[in-house]
């Protein structure tokens, strides 16, 4: 039986809120949780510990290369000792690996589940969460290399997460055969809830009432998760950004960027957003 079902998406594009929606729906019939005790998805699968424990050796000697050969072995693993449906979230591009297979497992993976929000919105919510300034973020989107936990900073407890730019990310997952990927875009997630989280749980064959899905949107909008991140703060969020759950509004890049940088991120990403049906029509935006 395949089992994992993976929530991807490139960083700032609504990973979060989407498994506190499910977290909500699945395990508490709609109501509302605390932000900071979420289940589904919770935990990262991959730490060094474990992927050494697994491999028997030291893996920081290893390249960026040869950690995704042996990541995907180590998620095969994983996901044949499941035994049971199991959410797992991951922000990692799907890219080859050893010029053959996926890094993703099509021998174990149920579902996966790619969130995509419009380039332009995520800029600003990068640049708050990685506290930088708004071109380093533009800049970060649209590096091919751009790498979580890269060696050159030091051997840290997680394993290197090749995350490349933000048209490598969406292409990596999008163009998948080897098995199914339904796409949800966040902008529907903020103004459709209730039909967006239909198509996902129709997708993975769960019965659960339009009534479920209603109140876990009521009871999870954008400015209540804001409102439990100021009375209670979120462990998830970098000490250094203002917050986690910042504006969640699919049109603040209009008062964030500038022609020149809203340009740029058009530039780079113009076949993508099309594909995807965001308008690239700079003198209709």
């Amino acid at each position: 039986m395949k089992h994992l079902i993976w929530l991807a998406s490139y960083p700032k594009s609504g990973n979060t809120w989407l498994r506190i929606l499910l977290d909500s729906i699945l395990l508490n019939e709609g109501k509302s949780i605390d932000i900071n005790r979420v289940k589904t998805a919770s935990l990262r699968i991959i730490e060094r510990q474990n992927f050494d424990e697994f491999l028997e050796f030291d893996s920081g000697e290893l390249t960026i290369q040869e950690t995704n050969i042996f990541k995907r072995k180590y998620y095969l693993e994983y996901g044949q000792k499941a035994e049971k449906d199991l959410f797992i979230k991951t922000h990692e591009a799907n890219i080859s690996v050893d010029n053959q297979e996926l890094l993703i497992p099509k021998e174990v993976t149920k579902l996966g589940i790619y969130i995509v929000r419009n380039p332009l919105s995520i800029v600003g919510s990068l640049a708050n969460h990685y506290v930088v300034d708004t071109d380093e973020a533009i800049r970060i989107m649209g590096d091919s290399t751009y790498t979580f936990f890269h060696h050159e900073k030091g051997i840290t407890s997680n394993i290197p997460e090749l995350i490349g730019d933000w048209s490598m990310h969406v292409n990596s997952w999008l163009q998948v055969d080897e098995f199914p990927v339904i796409l949800i875009k966040y902008e529907d997630l903020l103004h459709e809830p209730v039909q967006t989280l239909r198509r996902i749980v129709n997708q993975l064959g769960y019965p659960v009432s339009d009534l479920i899905l209603q109140r876990a949107a009521n009871n999870h909008s954008f400015q209540k998760l804001s409102d439990q991140e100021s009375e209670h703060g979120f462990r998830e969020k970098v000490i250094a950004s203002d917050a986690f759950f910042r504006k969640g509004r699919a049109d603040a890049w209009r008062e964030e960027l500038t022609p020149k940088q809203i340009d740029l991120v058009i530039q780079r990403h113009q076949q993508v957003m099309h594909n995807l049906g965001y308008s690239t029509d700079i003198n209709q935006l």
